[in-house]
């Protein structure tokens, strides 16, 4: 029988299943089996909501175009840095031959699909608005539904905004009810990081423990929230506690980053530890403040696998302490109808979330970042890479996103900028990063010997070949990443087999008469235009363009100064700890590095900062030692504040214009207080200013 679940609208790759494939056919001709809707809404699964958004920088358009260019490459809505979607909801536009629910819908049925937006084909031709509270998008455009997708009417008497919120968490919210219902426990904590998550998990548990165990049992049992102070800090505390004070009795208002701290406050004040928990909140630290406040044999339950399962399990082992650790929405029959059934019995809590939400002042911009955002932001590290500037931070968001393709990557930026470590950024979240990276230095191969290098050959191909033959750098990297560094300067006769394998996936050994196949993704990585090398007929525009998917584009250390500081602080604790010592950087010295142009990038300066650290004497590594290690003279420091600036000459107009200039510049420091204000109030760059100061000697 053929399946009618939508594996006949899988692109990429052939007999794929809708959920994991790369890419579906969102086609508005209707097959046999399917169901058209015109689609009004989607609820977003809340990480992928989130990464979205922190991707954007919270700007609405730009939230905009990034769900229509997810849509548009993968004819879903399948976030490829998070693996999720969401739900949608809509209008019957047509019903299709065969399509097994046919008696149930008809055209202009308004109606809700529970099928996973990461597994329905849905096209979008305009995103209207998007709704940061709720993690929503008003949309026009169409999906495709098959016969064995669960769909349901919309109800007339709910709201569509918290009735998709409840729905898209699948069978969670029925789940927690069940389990509690069923067991024994008593004791129940609640993490969340927004206020309709808490009030739907909260209620599902007091109904749970009323119902199952009956008016007077139920009394016995407590119920606690945790909410995360960061993410809910436009919403006033009274107003928290009024919407969850029917259902809890204790709420805990917390920093959930810090899960010490957050643990030690919630036991003070509790005395005892919880034997069920639940946690609804998208942040790190929920996951650890969970298993130390459940007690041993106790459970901890994730109402999503996105929530840092792992982390939990991982942390659980490491205190030796043993839980019942658990991820709920596993689809469950009657979920729809109990979901349903407590949004009507609570309609009036979450109608005052729903006005609260509605009276924050633009909460929905940049006031919704999460918690995971601020945390992300502050402590300045993804993978191998410290930074701290906005541009440097938009790189790294693009290699993530792009990890998730399956798709050829050229990164583009100066030597020493840390192309390598965005490879490993790729790579290390991508579906291949349990196979092969397999790093070539375009430059280092040999014309001649480039094809054997590349593609292998067979024993006894030609005089001095090994004798067992020998696999080239395709067979090595297969099923893994080829990241080919330099690759503009690859021989033209290797540049034209190079095309053929990446068009066909396949080639033959030097000597060998067995055609050979291969499935790689090709990332490159180059110092110098490869468009510009184009131009100069030093590169094949073919290859190019089958090279050049995405570009990812490194920036020099002198267009990132706030970078400076973060990367030399982090060198300096790698080499004192190398060395057994405690040196710091002195003022004057953050100073000076932020003064010079980095021409030789990040390589340069962890090396200038390992200079320092071995050859300063003192603790202290000031000015002197930044110039001595950069082989620059030292410059003049000594000049009092109420001092006479050193003459600039009396005569000429260029004298008189750096008179005025230093003049200028003093005044804008000594209103600013520091360098990036004052370079903003002069409408220069922050390094730009800093050379300013040195020309003028300025302190």
């Amino acid at each position: 029988m053929k399946p009618d679940f939508g594996a006949g609208r899988v692109e990429e790759p052939l007999n794929g299943i809708p959920v994991a494939a790369w890419k579906l056919d969102n086609g508005p001709e209707l097959r046999e089996g399917e169901l058209r809707v015109r689609v009004k809404r989607l609820k977003l699964e809340d990480a992928s909501f989130k990464q979205i958004c922190s991707e954007c920088g919270y700007d609405r358009d730009k939230v905009k175009e990034k769900i229509i260019d997810i849509v548009k490459k993968r004819g879903k809505l399948h976030n490829p840095a998070t693996g999720s979607g969401g739900i949608l909801c809509g209008v019957v536009d047509e019903v299709g031959p065969g399509y097994g629910k046919k008696n149930l819908f008809k055209a202009g049925d308004r109606v809700i699909s529970l099928t996973s937006l990461a597994a329905t084909p849905l096209h979008i031709s305009h995103v209207d608005a998007i709704d940061f509270s709720y993690g929503m998008a008003t949309v026009e455009g169409h999906a495709i539904l098959s016969s064995q997708n669960p769909v349901i009417h919309e109800p007339y008497d709910l709201p569509s905004n918290y009735t998709l919120f409840a729905l898209e968490g699948a069978s969670s919210l029925h789940s927690v009810y069940r389990l509690a219902a069923e067991g024994e426990a008593e004791r129940f904590l609640i993490f969340s990081s927004d206020l309709l998550s808490a009030a739907l998990y909260s209620a599902a548990l007091r109904k749970a423990v009323t119902a199952g165990r009956g008016e007077n049992a139920a009394k016995s049992c407590r119920v606690v929230a945790a909410l995360d102070k960061r993410s809910l800090e436009r919403i006033a505390d009274k107003d928290i506690r009024c919407v969850l004070g029917d259902f809890v009795d204790e709420v805990f208002i917390i920093d959930i980053l810090s899960p010490i701290k957050s643990y030690e406050e919630i036991l003070a004040k509790e005395k005892a530890l919880f034997d069920f928990s639940v946690n609804c909140a998208d942040l790190m630290g929920a996951e650890a403040v969970g298993v130390l406040l459940t007690e041993r044999n106790g459970s901890v339950n994730f109402t999503s696998f996105i929530n840092n399962l792992n982390l939990a399990l991982l942390f659980a082992e490491a205190l030796g302490k043993e839980v019942s650790i658990r991820a709920l929405g596993e689809y469950t029959y009657g979920y729809k109808d109990f979901t349903l059934g407590l949004l009507r019995e609570i309609k009036d809590k979450l109608d005052a979330v729903d006005r609260i939400y509605a009276k924050r002042p633009d909460a929905k911009s940049h006031g919704a970042k999460s918690g995971r955002d601020s945390q992300l932001m502050d402590a300045g590290r993804i993978g191998d890479f410290v930074y701290a500037s906005p541009n440097m931070r938009s790189a790294l968001d693009e290699a993530l996103n792009v990890a998730g393709y399956d798709c050829n990557v050229v990164i583009f930026g100066e030597t020493g900028v840390g192309k390598e470590k965005i490879l490993s950024l790729i790579h290390n979240n991508s579906d291949r990063k349990l196979n092969p990276c397999v790093r070539i230095n375009c430059a280092a191969i040999p014309e001649t010997l480039a094809e054997s290098e590349f593609f292998g050959y067979e024993a006894g191909a030609f005089t001095g070949s090994s004798a067992n033959g020998k696999a080239g750098y395709f067979e090595l990297a297969n099923n893994g990443i080829l990241f080919l560094d330099e690759v503009g300067l690859l021989p033209a006769a290797i540049q034209v087999k190079l095309l053929r394998v990446l068009q066909e996936n396949q080639f033959f050994r030097i000597g060998g008469m067995k055609q050979m196949d291969v499935n790689v993704r090709v990332v490159c990585a180059s110092n110098v235009s490869l468009k510009e090398l184009v131009r100069e007929g030093k590169f094949r525009e073919d290859l190019y363009y089958r090279l050049n998917i995405c570009e990812i584009k490194v920036p020099p250390l002198r267009e990132r100064l706030e970078d400076i500081s973060s990367l030399a602080d982090f060198f300096l604790r790698r080499y004192n700890d190398m060395y057994g010592i405690n040196k710091r950087f002195e003022p004057g010295a953050t100073e000076a590095m932020l003064a010079y142009e980095w021409p030789g990038n990040v390589r340069e300066l962890e090396n200038t900062v390992h200079r320092m650290v071995v050859s300063s004497r003192g603790d202290g590594i000031g000015d002197s030692d930044v110039y001595h290690a950069l082989g620059q003279s030292p410059r003049s420091s000594e000049r009092h504040e109420d001092a006479p600036a050193p003459a600039l000459g009396d005569h000429g107009l260029e004298h008189m214009m750096m008179n005025y200039e230093r003049k200028f510049i003093e005044d804008a420091l000594k209103k600013w207080k520091n360098t990036r204000k004052a370079a903003a109030h002069l409408g220069i760059s922050q390094s730009q200013l800093m050379r300013k100061k040195q020309k003028y000697h300025i302190e």
